[in-house]
Order: structure tokens, then sequence, then C-alpha cells
């Protein structure tokens, strides 16, 4: 019974997988259809080589900041861990969540964590933080751009970036207004006045992760530093996009690759389709053809950009998860613990 009930969840799990992906696959199909196919590879043939080159030199840098601003989290939960290792880990997290949906690849790299000795609450703790100091940058890199050159964009600009501001609020709020850890002890308490062993075995691992959460939050030194860094990574993010422009002849303003990268990540990080193929693709050239791109020219800009961050991704990612040896059934495993 148990082996037919095992049987029944990992065909579900592969068909919502493959309907993810085909959804996907479906709206970049649907992009290129309405900007023309013949338009569209018009474009891609009269693309510069040597500029999408000097695309992909840019985004791998990025990559450098990445590592450096994991290293300064793991150095602070007492790993050293080598920058090579560090970097393995962490595309590979990439690689999963470009090829699962759920944000499975973040499970993934609390795993990885978890085997360099770092207690599953400080990992969980640390990936969250990177996921809200992603969004800290976008939105210190926007905000100006936004107000300053873009006042008369359509609401729902402005409306994303207000979201954006209330989900980086509220965990900051609530370390910043429990210093004396109030939360924690009511955690506590719960598990104590409750026999449920679910229950107690997800509130100690809430309550863990929390206060190295608190921990991470409180050290100025180590969030200055990290807000610098992740800037760092999302400027040659941004100039990744704005050089594709100029690969396919048509430069857009920085100004306007800084909101369009930062619309379209926000979008993406919805876990519905593995990697956000197709949601990103469609804000990014939203944004584009607001302010002036026109739609074949948007979609291809958008559609290359993309490709070359995930093909970067994979191309590093899957070696090096292969060479990790985690199996899917690990990350599953995992996940239900977080949970």
């Amino acid at each position: 019974m148990k082996e037919v009930v095992k049987t029944e969840n990992k065909t579900k799990t592969w068909t919502y997988r493959i309907i993810a992906s085909l959804v996907g696959i479906a709206i970049l199909l649907s992009l290129v259809y309405y900007a023309g196919f013949e338009k569209f590879f018009k474009i891609i043939i009269q693309t510069s080589p040597y500029w999408i080159l000097l695309s992909v030199i840019i985004y791998s840098i990025s990559w450098i900041f990445r590592v450096q601003r994991l290293e300064r989290f793991t150095g602070d939960a007492g790993e050293k861990i080598g920058f090579f290792e560090l970097f393995k880990l962490l595309i590979s997290g990439y690689t999963l969540n470009i090829l699962l949906p759920a944000r499975l690849g973040d499970a993934a790299t609390i795993f990885y964590l978890k085997m360099k000795k770092i207690t599953i609450g400080k990992s969980t703790a640390i990936i969250f933080q990177l996921r809200i100091l992603d969004v800290i940058a976008l939105l210190i890199l926007s905000l100006p751009v936004f107000a300053f050159f873009f006042r008369d964009a359509p609401t729902w600009v402005g409306t994303t970036l207000l979201i954006c501001i209330f989900i980086i609020a509220i965990p900051i709020c609530i370390v910043l207004f429990d210093k004396a850890k109030h939360f924690s002890d009511l955690l506590n308490r719960l598990v104590n006045k409750f026999n449920n062993k679910i229950f107690k075995i997800v509130s100690k691992k809430v309550n863990d992760a929390y206060i190295h959460y608190h921990e991470i939050i409180l050290n100025k030194h180590l969030l200055f530093i990290s807000i610098l860094i992740s800037m760092m990574i999302w400027l040659f993010d941004i100039l990744t996009c704005y050089m594709v422009s100029i690969a396919v002849a048509s430069p857009i303003l920085i100004t306007v690759a800084v909101l369009g990268v930062c619309i379209a990540n926000v979008a993406k990080s919805v876990p519905s389709i593995p990697g956000g193929i197709g949601i990103y693709e469609s804000a990014l050239a939203g944004i584009l053809v607001l302010f002036g791109t026109a739609f074949d020219v948007a979609i291809t800009i958008a559609i290359l950009d993309h490709a070359i961050k995930n093909l970067f991704t994979l191309v590093f990612g899957i070696p090096a998860t292969t060479s990790i040896g985690l199996k899917f059934s690990d990350i599953k495993k995992l996940k239900q613990e977080l949970v």
C-alpha cells in the first residue's frame, strides 16, 4: 500500500513539474508569436556575438560577488568553506531552482550547508536572508530610478515596489522590535503546551531559524557589507541586460534596465514555473515596451538576457550538482523536515 502511495505521489510530482515547464515554454512561444517569428529570428541572426560574449563575462563576475556574500555568512556561522566549494553548492542550488518548481533549489542549498556542518536553523536563516538582501539591493537600485525618471509609470509598477518594501520590512521589523526575543519565548511555551509531535518538531525548527536570523539582522557590520555586495551582484546583473540590448543594436537606457531587471526578478520569484521561464521574459519585455522599446526587440532582449543567465548557471551548475551527489529524494526529505 505504501509503495502504491509513493508511486502515486511521484507521478503527481513529475506531472506537476512537466506541466509547469510546458506552461513556461508556452508563454515564451506566445511572446515570440506575437512579436513575429520572422522578426524575432532576424534580430537573433543579426545579434553581435562579441557583445553577447561580453554580457556573459559581466554576468560571470556577478557570481564572484554571490559567493563572497555567502562566504560572509558561513564564516559568521563559524565554518570556513573554500571559495570553490561555496561556488559549487550555491550554483547547484540555483540550477535546481531553474529545473524544479517550488524553489526546491533553496532547500537543496540548506541541505548543502548542513553537509558543511552548519545547522538547519542557521542554514535556513542564511538562505532566507540572502533572498531578503536581493530584494533590498533591487529596491535600493530601482527606487531612485522610479522616483526621478519614471514618475508617470503605471500604478502596478509602483505597487510592485511597495510590495517588495512590505516583504523586507516584516522580518526586519519583527527582529528590531523583538530584541528580547519574546517571539522565541512564545514558541517555546507553545512547544511545551501542546503534545502534537509534528507541531513540536516544526516549532523547534522555526524557533532555531528565528534565533539565528535574529543574530544575523542585529550584526550591523555583516548587514552593511552584505547589502553592498548584494548591490554589486545586481549591478552586474543589470549590466548584463544592458549589454544584451547593445548586442541586438537597440541600446536601452540604463535606468530602464534597472527597473526592468528589478520587476522581472520580483515576478519570477513566485515559486510556480521552474526558473521563472516565461514570467521573467514577460515582465522584462513589458517594462522595456512601456518605456519605448519595440515589442519584437523587447522580447528578444528579454529572452536572450534570461537565456544567458540560465545557461551559464546550468553549464556550471549541473556538473556541480553531480559532483556533490545530491539526489532529488534528499531534497524532498529535507523540505518535509523544514515544513
